[in-house]
């Protein structure tokens, strides 16, 4: 006798992640904005390939995350939020459940942080190459008076992929979310942040380089979450 997996059966009742996608890409690529009513049923299901069933849960799914509405008697319509909002899977999260840029940001210190401690611990001559480069790009930038987003970034996620854990790069999505809306607030522009940043950066380097987890952990807690204050 066959016994039925734990995992499949748990997983029973659950939407599929390519059904919610393909109704989410639908929308997308169809340009659908704030306001717009989307097909019927039996037309959305011609669209889009999906089953009548399919078709209900990733509907229940979208209109959960915030993307959708269903109104009587009025379809489904798509939420009058940002267009950014239905391009960018993580704010569904954030709206539906009520998230606040504060919770970001304390995610994002938690899970940085755990990645630096796992970096100290497992990181290459390679891995620290790659840091330092980010670092002193930054450096050099700062003195020029110049933020640089992209090496801002390539700094973070260096740290992230110096843990070889493949389920710790899940999270860079919410580096890069954050990061960018920092620069739409205008972090880092003065000079005294930059100067300030980046000898945070090189407190997060050397503690990763000398192999103190703890340090590396506690520094870049305690950097993404002064991120906030500036």
């Amino acid at each position: 006798m066959i016994k039925k997996s734990p995992r499949r059966a748990a997983r029973r009742g659950r939407p599929d992640r390519s059904t919610v996608s393909r109704l989410y890409d639908y929308i997308v690529k169809r340009g659908f904005g704030p306001g717009d009513r989307l097909p019927v049923r039996s037309e959305l299901e011609s669209l889009t390939g999906l089953g009548p069933r399919r078709l209900r849960e990733a509907l229940s799914v979208l209109e959960h995350q915030g993307v959708l509405e269903t109104r009587n008697k009025g379809g489904t319509i798509v939420r009058n939020c940002p267009p950014e909002k239905l391009a960018e899977p993580v704010y569904w999260c954030l709206d539906a459940q009520g998230a606040t840029d504060d919770d970001l940001f304390r995610t994002r210190a938690c899970m940085e942080g755990s990645a630096a401690f796992e970096a100290a611990r497992r990181k290459t001559a390679r891995d620290l190459l790659n840091i330092l480069d980010a670092l002193e790009q930054l450096e050099t930038r700062q003195k020029l008076r110049q933020p640089d987003w992209d090496e801002e970034r390539r700094f973070h996620l260096a740290i992230l992929r110096a843990t070889h854990n493949p389920v710790m790069l899940m999270f860079e999505r919410i580096i890069t979310l954050n990061l960018e809306r920092n620069q739409a607030a205008g972090v880092f522009e003065a000079d005294e942040d930059m100067a300030e940043t980046n000898r945070q950066h090189r407190a997060i380097f050397e503690a990763i380089q000398a192999g103190d987890s703890s340090l590396a952990m506690t520094r870049m807690y305690e950097h993404v979450m002064g991120l906030e204050d500036i």
